[in-house]
């Protein structure tokens, strides 16, 4: 049996807790193994992530907490990484698209509602089919752009979309993109995680990806993970008994999860503790 979050942030850049309040909070909640992975450095928000110095304290630390928890908790020193970098390095990287390029200005796909709305209609004259076209013609390219581990929140575009506000995901125009990047990326044989990050904080009332875009990854062969996006102890775990329903409504049968020593194994989601 696993109890496992891989995807949580702390004061080393947008979380609320530093990381032994993090891992405290796991083991007290019987987590038999957590994944802190701190943003890095993003062209597309100057300022934001850890730079190399924060990030070379930011190991040593976590490589402290690892030996001090050692017998409680199986602790792993990660990284998410921006599909438009720079890459920066830890012992597994989480590859997301956070920003979007349009004639030379970056726009931040899930900073407000309101910023990604103005340059939607700024940039992509208001069609949000030829805004999702291209990012995820981006999002296909994370695993060479970053040689992610994983994927995370494929469609993270869809943050501020509850109830198809601005585009509807069933249509052809946004699934066919969408479907494109799924199957390359499957190909490049990554994971990709079920998130639960976007509820949490209120967004959303499902994880990403959509659940007509898992069933979609399922029929590929595709893998999954199941984690949190945490930016506070509190939200550890969060919602993983949905996204576990979520998982196994959508055909899987087994989750990926990392393994002490490095690399990947796949347990059932009866052995995957909520």
């Amino acid at each position: 049996m696993i109890k496992a979050d891989f995807h949580t942030h702390t004061t080393y850049c947008d979380g609320k807790h530093s990381p032994r309040e993090m891992v405290e909070a796991a083991c007290q909640r019987g987590f038999t193994d957590l994944g802190i992975s701190g943003h890095g450095l993003s062209v597309g928000e100057p300022g934001f992530g850890m730079s190399q110095a924060d990030l070379d304290q930011y190991k040593q630390e976590l490589y402290t907490l690892r030996q001090e928890y050692a017998g409680r908790i199986h602790l792993y020193i990660g990284i998410e990484v921006d599909c438009l970098g720079p890459v920066q390095e830890a012992e597994y990287a989480i590859g997301s698209t956070h920003c979007v390029e349009k004639d030379g200005e970056l726009i931040i796909v899930d900073d407000t509602e309101e910023q990604l709305r103005d340059g939607v209609e700024r940039l992509w004259k208001g069609n949000w089919y030829d805004f999702a076209r291209d990012y995820f013609q981006l999002e296909a390219t994370v695993y060479e752009r970053t040689g992610c581990d994983w994927v995370g929140h494929f469609d993270l575009l869809t943050k501020f979309n509850e109830g198809n506000r601005y585009f509807d995901e069933e249509r052809d125009e946004y699934l066919e993109p969408a479907l494109a990047a799924m199957k390359h990326l499957n190909e490049a044989g990554l994971p990709f995680e079920i998130n639960t990050g976007a509820i949490s904080r209120g967004y959303r009332t499902s994880p990403y990806p959509s659940k007509r875009l898992l069933k979609e990854l399922c029929a590929m062969g595709g893998r999954i993970m199941i984690n949190s996006d945490s930016h506070s102890r509190e939200n550890i775990g969060f919602g993983f008994s949905q996204a576990l329903k979520l998982a196994s409504d959508c055909g899987f049968t087994r989750i990926t999860v990392l393994k002490p020593g490095g690399g990947f194994r796949e347990v059932g989601l009866e052995e995957f503790r909520v």
